[in-house]
Order: C-alpha cells, then sequence, then structure tokens
C-alpha cells in the first residue's frame, strides 16, 4: 500500500504543476521534476514484504530471569515489529539481527499469538502492514524459596516407606533403641560397642520413615477490586504453594493441589518431579481480574472427596472469609490434619475499616488455633525465615 507521503508527492507535484499554468511561468515545473521522478521511481520498484523470524533459549523460567529474544529481519527499509514479548523499530538494509533482553517480573505464560508488522521502503512512498498468527509460548514459574527441611511434620502417616518419622521401630535413619541379635536380623545393624559390653550380640533399632498424603490448599479468591493488595497476597500466596510443593516432590510423599479462584481446580496426588511440574503449571493460571463469589464449601468437599482421610492438609488462605473455620472443623472431625499458612494481608494504616478488618482476622486465627496449627506470616519476610523461626519455638 501507499503512505501518505507518496499521495503528499503526488498533491505537491499537480500544485507545482498547476502553479505553473495559472502563472506560466516555467520555475513550479522545473521544482515539480523531483517529486515526479520519485513518484515514478517507487511505481517501477518491486518492494518485497520483510520476514521476521524469532528466537529464545527456553521456554521455562522462573520470575526474575531474563530472556534473550534474537530477532532475524530480512528487507530493506523501515520496521516496527510487535509481539506479545517486545516492540522493535528501527532501518534494516537486507538482513538484520535485533537482540532483546526481557526480564520476567510475574509469574503466569506468555503466549505468542499474533505478530504485527509493518514496513516502508528507504524513501518511504510504500508500506505493507500484516498481522500474522505466531506460535510458541514461555511459561514462568514463581519464585521459588530454598527450603532444606520443612519444620512441621503429618501427624499420621501411611505403610509405604518414606521420609517422615513414624515413632515405630522399623527401616530408617534415626537412632532409636538397643536390642539382643535375633535371627534374620542385618548384620550391618551390629553394635558392636553394646556388643562387647553385654557379651551378646546387640543390634540398633531405628525409627521408621513413613510416606504420606499432602493436599496444597490454595485459597486465591478475589474478594475486592483493588488490584496492588490483591497482587501483593496473590504473589505471596502461590510462591508460598511453589516452595513446599517443590520441597515435597523432593521425598517421597504424594502431593495433590487444591485452588480456589473464580472457580475450582485440583491435581490428585502424585509422586516427584511429576506432582512438581504438574502443581508449577497449574499455578500459572491462578490470577484473576474478576470478583470471585465462590463459597470455601468447594474447597472442602473437593479434599474430602476426592483425597484419603489421614492428608495432611495445608491451607494457604489470607483468612477474608467467614465460613473458614466451620470448614477447617468439619475437615479435622473427617481426619484430615490441617496446617493453615496464612499470609498477613491487612496493612499498618489506623483507618477504622483497617482496624475492623484486622480485629476479625484475629478473632478467627484465634479460633482456629483452638482446632489446628496455625502459621501467621507477614509476608515481608521470606517464607523460609518465618518456618525457622517457627522450628526454634517448637
Amino acid at each position: 500500500m501507499r503512505t501518505l507521503q507518496y499521495y503528499a508527492f503526488v498533491i505537491y507535484f499537480a500544485l507545482l504543476l498547476l502553479l505553473s499554468f495559472v502563472f506560466l511561468s516555467p520555475l513550479p515545473a522545473f521544482l515539480s521534476l523531483p517529486f515526479l521522478w520519485l513518484i515514478i521511481f517507487s511505481e517501477f520498484r518491486i518492494t518485497k514484504p520483510v520476514k521476521v523470524q524469532r528466537s529464545f533459549p527456553e521456554k521455562r523460567y522462573v520470575e526474575g530471569n531474563v530472556v534473550k529474544f534474537r530477532y532475524m529481519i530480512e528487507g530493506h527499509g523501515y520496521y516496527f515489529i510487535k509481539d506479545s514479548a517486545n516492540q522493535l523499530q528501527g532501518f534494516c538494509k537486507n538482513i538484520c539481527v535485533e537482540k532483546r533482553d526481557l526480564r520476567l517480573r510475574k509469574f503466569g505464560k506468555i503466549a505468542f499469538r499474533k505478530m504485527e508488522i509493518y514496513f516502508e521502503d528507504f524513501l518511504g512512498l510504500y508500506a505493507h502492514y500484516s498481522r500474522k498468527k505466531d506460535s510458541g509460548e514461555i511459561k514462568v514459574y514463581p519464585k521459588i524459596e530454598y527450603m532444606r527441611k520443612f519444620p512441621i511434620k503429618p501427624r499420621k502417616t501411611r505403610t509405604l516407606l518414606g521420609d517422615y518419622p513414624s515413632k515405630r521401630k522399623g527401616r530408617g535413619i534415626e537412632f532409636m533403641d538397643i536390642r539382643e541379635y535375633e535371627p534374620g536380623d542385618d548384620m550391618r545393624r551390629i553394635n558392636w560397642k553394646a556388643t562387647a559390653r553385654a557379651d551378646k550380640l546387640m543390634v540398633n533399632e531405628y525409627e521408621s520413615e513413613r510416606t504420606g498424603d499432602t493436599v496444597i490448599l490454595l485459597d486465591v479468591r478475589r474478594f475486592y477490586k483493588g488490584s496492588e493488595e490483591y497482587e501483593k497476597i496473590l504473589n505471596a500466596s502461590v510462591r508460598a504453594a511453589a516452595t513446599i510443593a517443590t520441597y515435597l516432590s523432593r521425598t517421597r510423599s504424594r502431593v495433590g493441589l487444591v485452588i480456589l479462584g473464580h472457580s475450582v481446580d485440583w491435581i490428585y496426588p502424585t509422586y516427584g518431579k511429576r506432582a512438581m511440574y504438574l502443581i508449577l503449571d497449574r499455578l500459572l493460571y491462578v490470577r484473576t481480574k474478576r470478583i470471585s463469589r465462590l463459597p470455601f464449601d468447594y474447597g472442602k468437599f473437593i479434599v474430602s472427596r476426592f483425597f484419603p482421610p489421614n492428608s495432611f492438609v495445608i491451607l494457604i488462605s489470607p483468612l477474608l472469609s467467614w465460613d473458614i473455620d466451620d470448614a477447617v472443623v468439619e475437615l479435622l472431625a473427617k481426619k484430615y490434619d490441617i496446617l493453615v499458612l496464612s499470609p498477613t494481608l491487612i496493612g499498618d494504616e489506623n483507618d477504622l475499616a483497617t482496624e475492623i478488618l484486622r480485629m476479625e482476622r484475629e478473632v478467627r486465627l484465634r479460633r482456629l488455633r483452638l482446632y489446628a496449627r496455625v502459621v501467621d506470616w507477614n509476608i515481608r519476610y521470606p517464607l523460609t525465615s518465618v518456618l525457622k523461626v517457627l522450628r526454634v519455638m517448637r
């Protein structure tokens, strides 16, 4: 297509030619010749549409990482390129390469669905605009804190071998007792010092380590329209869920996830890295702009319906919903072990609304402490620091 500059040259040529006939002077006609040559030159010049190829090294990143994009542009003229991640503009002669670094500041998914390309020749008389389908995606996982050991253990475990002490004698690494040797005992468990003192074979007994089912119940429902407060509590909650899920994936425990947002979603417990990637992928879609009217009873129903009793339920919630208390009591009555991890949302302002919210949350925390284990987490501090202090206090 022709640009406005092309039509401006045509108008200039016509006006100068008209002035030459009106004033019967050859000077305007001579001045119009450069415009005429540019118009004729642009008519016979064949300009090909620009070609763009984009590449980036990986598809999975963590918050704070930098993605190095590489664009290869083939054409001769000025270009403007826009996709889901970057905007490029400049001048290219034949083939040129543009590099862009993009810092990923929010977790989520960057899907490349379309690319807009605007191109002008070096005279600015011919332009080409296209919007083509794009493909590819970048997954930005939440920032994960390294957790060496989770200080809170489930009270009940399964019969399979795992990493949780079960207070029973069996295979494990934690020393428990010494007893007399019996036929069939492993020779490597013989305690030679105790054998020398007792003048008979003595063997060590260890605390049996079992596995357990852990369910992360993530409450990220949106109750208000303010975006800044919601983003803070959402980021803290999702990072906590990702940190706990990553730690549990290194153990021999089964990990599941239940998300309460604008809708309810869940992942049935599974083992290892498969569980970690399933949970991290599902956490990319928890952000919403709509107010949630989903009651907490949906989360209680999913846990009691699809997860076995005696599971360790880690509830991550700001405790802004009035129906959480009764739901936690019902889950405890159904033999679920509950840990409440509550990120602090209310600020330090002294207005009446903040005071009311703070008092309601304190009442809810005190009531929950009567039935379950509760961690009041100020999101200004890292989760691992809060859990370290909790371990010292315990």
